[in-house]
Parts: structure tokens; sequence; C-alpha cells
């Protein structure tokens, strides 16, 4: 993958790159959409979810499936009452197990999703039905309907897909038997006995595709794209090998503003570590005693879904700059807490001054304009950055997904995760 390999990428998506201004611009109307190209254009991809689904994965499939050309939609099984572990709102759908609803999904809207209730859903009217993994997978086997919704969607020729103990209810239906597949610790003893386990990231064999876990969901979306196209390659697998990106893991972060990213970053190949500091207010306080950071809906650092060994996590303060190739900040309120607790700001200021690159998204660009940093710049992000960014004397683009203008890598909102990410892997290459 090169720099301008990314650029060709996005246009062949019907992405607008504007680089007219000194600065690399990503916008038009296919940004923070799913797009009509792609090895899924033309496809229906069904996500199959029950109470306590796995909210990394529902976020990155989310994102990443309806990038390459995918319908999605979450086909939620909702009778299983009894397994609900939090209060819920009927009108939201299904909850995952660190309290991501669905119908829709917070901060993306139907840009991306769409979610449709079991009963409601025609098996034979997706080219793929997806289990997701999480503590649902259990609920799905105890759930006639959504047994009988995968088994119709055998029938009609669909692909099946099964992300760690999704495989459960497919297990259940002897779907697995005889087959090449992987999964987790939950399922693969049995997967042992009735199937053929492949110790993999993700594995197909004839119409079943399945993941070993969350922490693979970028190998498993790269593994279902060749079955529609042999010869997919997006060329991002390992193309930032080396290169160290620091995110920062403030208190009320955007949940899937810093989750996706992290999946995706790792599978490029980057080595990720999360900086934490101390925050002036916590919106979310966890369980007394318990040391970590909150995001905005219930998922955390440590991350609850990805090993400890992927990743590491430090002090933002004993990260030196010459330690980073780039810094990420996520949105929602992690930018204020930046802000309010003042020592990260001047932290970004030295990072900057080292030639360090660093990129935000979404509430990120205001401690961008509070370090001073956005004066003569092109800056892309959500609507209350506006007058941050101007008054800071930047210029403030409401119309562009993600932009580079030189070290600093802005992008717009959560659907436009794809886009920034994509800046991101630009400038650093």
């Amino acid at each position: 993958m090169t720099a301008r390999k990314l650029i060709e990428d996005a246009r062949a998506r019907g992405i607008e790159i504007d680089d007219t201004e000194g600065c690399q611009v990503w916008k038009g109307e296919a940004t923070g959409t799913a797009k009509s190209t792609g090895p899924f254009a033309g496809k229906r991809i069904a996500l199959l979810v029950a109470p306590e689904f796995s909210d990394f994965q529902a976020y990155y499939l989310a994102e990443y499936l309806s990038e390459l050309g995918a319908n999605l939609q979450f086909v939620g099984v909702e009778g299983a009452l009894w397994k609900y572990t939090r209060p819920t709102d009927p009108d939201k759908g299904l909850h995952g197990m660190w309290g991501m609803s669905l119908n829709p999904i917070p901060v993306l809207g139907e840009s991306r999703s769409s979610y449709v209730r079991v009963e409601d859903a025609q098996a034979g009217d997706y080219d793929v039905v997806v289990v997701l993994g999480g503590h649902s997978a259990d609920i799905l086997t105890t759930q006639e309907t959504a047994l009988d919704f995968l088994a119709a969607a055998a029938k009609a020729g669909s692909v099946l897909g099964a992300i760690g103990e999704g495989t459960l209810p497919l297990i259940s239906r002897r779907i697995v038997e005889g087959k090449r597949c992987t999964g987790n610790r939950i399922v693969s003893y049995m997967l042992e006995r009735i199937a053929t386990y492949v110790d993999r990231p993700a594995v197909t064999d004839d119409k079943l595709v399945t993941c070993r876990d969350t922490e693979h969901c970028a190998e498993f979306v790269r593994e279902l794209a060749r079955y529609f196209d042999p010869g997919f390659d997006d060329g991002r697998a390992g193309c930032l090998q080396g290169r160290r990106i620091v995110v920062v893991a403030g208190e009320d972060f955007e949940d899937i503003e810093l989750i996706v990213p992290v999946l995706e970053l790792l599978h490029r190949g980057a080595t990720v570590t999360l900086a934490t500091f101390p925050a002036p207010a916590r919106a979310r306080p966890p369980l007394l005693g318990v040391d970590v950071t909150m995001g905005n809906f219930g998922s955390s650092v440590p991350l609850q879904e990805v090993p400890a060994d992927r990743y590491r996590i430090r002090p933002l303060q004993e990260i030196a700059p010459e330690e980073l190739d780039m810094v990420m900040i996520p949105g929602a309120f992690c930018p204020w807490n930046m802000v309010a607790a003042g020592t990260p700001i001047e932290w970004l200021k030295e990072v900057h001054r080292a030639g360090r690159a660093i990129a935000a998204i979404c509430h990120g660009a205001i401690p961008l304009s509070a370090a001073d940093l956005v004066a003569g710049k092109q800056i892309a992000g959500v609507g209350a950055c506006r007058d941050h960014v101007s008054i800071m004397g930047g210029t403030f683009r409401p119309e562009a997904s993600a932009i580079v203008d030189g070290a600093l890598v802005t992008g717009r909102v959560p659907p436009d995760v794809p886009e920034f990410l994509d800046a991101m892997t630009y400038a650093l290459l």
C-alpha cells in the first residue's frame, strides 16, 4: 500500500479527494455512508443478534461491511427477556454486553446499517447471515425463531458467518458439522469433535466463513470479501508495520471512535498504545476501586474484548514524543477532559514541536484548538467545534469527511471513521 494507492482506492469508491489547497480533503456524498462499490456491492448482509451481543463486533462490522459495499441490517431476536442484565428501552432494540443499543446504533444513525426484528425478516432476502459473538450467541441457541431463520438462510443458499462464540447456534443446527472452521475457547473444543477446527483468524469452507474472535474482525471482513471477489486485497493488512500510534483514552471517549480504530490499526500492523490521564470529572464512574476509563456507551479501557497483549496502556505524561509517530484523539467528551485537565494540552504542544503527526476526530478538534495548533489549517470535525477552530485561526470544513493538512489529520463524525483511518494512513505513508 502506498499513499497514492489510498487516494486511487478512495476515488474508486466514489469519494472525492481535493488536494488543490496544499492539503488532502476526503469529501462528497459517498463519505460517511455505505458505499455502492466494493466486493459486497449489491449484497444484503444480516447480522443476527440477541440481547448481550458483542458491542465491539457490532461497531466494527457496521463500519466496514458497509464501507465495502454491503446493504447491512441487524436482525434482532427480542423475545429472550430473561437474559437482559441491564435496563433497556424497548424502542431502541437490543443492548450489547457493554450497553450499546441498536435501532439505530447511537451516533451512526442509519448511514451504515438498519434494524429489523427477526419476525419481520425474510431469510431468503440475504446474501450473507453473520451471527455475532458475545453472550447473545448463547441466547440464540434457545430461540427457535433464530435457529429457524439460520436454517432457512442456509436452505436458500446464503453464506453463513460467525465470530467467536457466534458459532453456537450453527452448532445447534449442526450446520458446521464436517466443515473447516474456527472460533474461540467457548466453542473450539466442540468444533474439534464435530468439525475440522483450524486455529486461524478467519476460515472459509464452501458457504461458511468463521472468525476466531473479536480481535480478528478485520480479517473476517476481508475473508468474507474474498468469498465474493477471490482476488480482493485492499492492501491495508500490515501497511503500517513499524508505525507507533498513541490513542488518547480519556474519560467519556466516543466508543466507536476508539474501538474501531484500534481494531483496524492492529490489522494494518501498527503498534497501539492507549494513553490515559486523570480526568477532572467522571460522567460514568465505574465500580468503586476499579481503575478503568469509561466510554460514552459502556466500553472501557482496558478494552473488554481485545486481549491485553495486543496493545499497551500507559499514562499519557510518561510517553515522550520520540516514542511515537502519531497521536490519535477520539471524540465525545474525552477532548473536553483533555482541555479541562490541562496537562494533556501541554503534552500535545510538545508532540507538535517534535514534528509528530496528530490525528483527531469529531470533538477532537477542540484540544487541537486549545493547544493553538489549528491556525492556518483546514479542519474537519463535528459542528460543535466550529467556533473553537475559527476563533483560533483555523478554517472549519463541515463538508469534509477527513482532512490531511501537514502534520494534522482530522475527521468529521463516527460514520466517517473509515475515511479518517485512511487519512491517518495516508499521512503516515
